[in-house]
């Protein structure tokens, strides 16, 4: 193996780089570069010298667009780059040497470096370095790694039995859908403002209720291990009172009056899109390349396919005002996926 040692910084070293037909190990002066080439090199000193310095300082600005005097391209090459610091140069060098192609690197007695190669493929390898120089000035995405929070099944066990009885009390017990529908004129006219919530709990028939235990179970338990259990299921209540309200408010002066858990289950769906379009957001730069509309796609295709029914009692607007109070709450508590490093 060959090895590109400690020296003197002021020796006049030039280094030639050439495939050859056998595998060599390699050490450049940048120690992550160190390591078996895939393509076959060896690198040669022109001058059976000590070894070439390795300064340790960042690598040098944009190099001057005309050759240094002192020194004379070979024969055979033309000049690529010039260089204060002896590790820009390899650097350049090895992606040269990545292509296949020879090149060779001069140090200046007077200071600096040059690169030089075949003047046939100078435009080719200028095309490649200026790629590899906007790959390395491009900014580091940012890996972002979601904490793995609990299924929250106890809480959605508890969800279903409180269905479950209240559906068995209004059964039971009569009076009892009249006392805890969502009304606008009781909740607006009357200040009985527990009736958005106590709605979520109430349901027209038994297939009303199996189908919204089914999609509660389904969503509640994605917003479980998103954002936490009990956030989750806080905020899916929370969706699903202010969609009522918000619902109530858009029939004021209607008769209108509504019931069931629907509500919350499309504020859990709203709270997943706006959950995932932040962190769409934060993870690829902002908003300028629209991969956040990736998500919100997704949600507004679940919220037309699953909100909009046959049966005429629908409630399209409380699916709809619970889908958008939850996507608001998913962009709040979309800081609840953490960054953890970066590639």
């Amino acid at each position: 193996a060959v090895h590109a040692g400690k020296a003197a910084p002021d020796q006049n070293l030039p280094v030639r780089l050439q495939c050859l037909g056998v595998y060599e190990r390699i050490s450049s002066p940048r120690p992550w570069i160190e390591g078996r080439v895939e393509r076959p090199i060896s690198i040669e000193p022109a001058n059976p010298t000590p070894p070439l310095t390795a300064p340790v300082s960042a690598p040098a600005a944009a190099p001057p667009a005309a050759p240094l005097p002192s020194l004379v391209a070979p024969p055979e090459f033309v000049p690529i780059g010039f260089y204060s610091d002896v590790n820009a140069a390899f650097e350049e060098a090895l992606v040269i040497l990545a292509m296949g192609l020879a090149c060779q690197v001069e140090a200046d007695p007077a200071g600096g470096y040059a690169l030089f190669a075949d003047p046939d493929e100078a435009e080719r390898i200028h095309a490649e370095l200026a790629c590899y120089q906007q790959e390395q000035s491009a900014p580091l995405p940012v890996v972002v790694t979601l904490k793995d929070y609990a299924s929250g099944s106890v809480l959605t066990a508890l969800w279903i039995l409180a269905l479950c009885w209240s559906f068995w009390m209004q059964e039971t017990t009569p009076g009892w859908v009249a006392g805890g529908v969502s009304s606008p004129e009781k909740l607006f006219d009357r200040g009985e403002w527990w009736r958005p919530f106590t709605a979520l709990f109430l349901h027209a028939d038994l297939a009303h209720l199996f189908s919204n235990v089914a999609s509660g179970v389904l969503f509640g338990t994605w917003v479980c291990r998103s954002i936490g259990p009990l956030l989750g299921w806080v905020l899916m209540l929370l969706a699903g009172t202010l969609g009522n309200a918000v619902n109530a408010a858009t029939h004021r002066n209607e008769g209108f009056s509504s019931l069931g858990a629907s509500t919350a289950v499309f504020g859990a769906l709203g709270i997943l899109t706006g959950f995932a379009v932040f962190q769409s957001i934060r993870n690829h730069s902002g908003l300028k390349n629209f991969r956040y509309l990736l998500p919100l796609g997704c949600g507004l295709v679940l919220l037309a396919w699953m909100g909009v029914g046959s049966d005429p009692r629908t409630d399209v607007t409380g699916h709809a005002c619970g889908f958008l109070v939850g996507g608001l709450l998913g962009l709040a508590s979309g800081r609840r996926g953490q960054p953890q490093g970066v590639l």
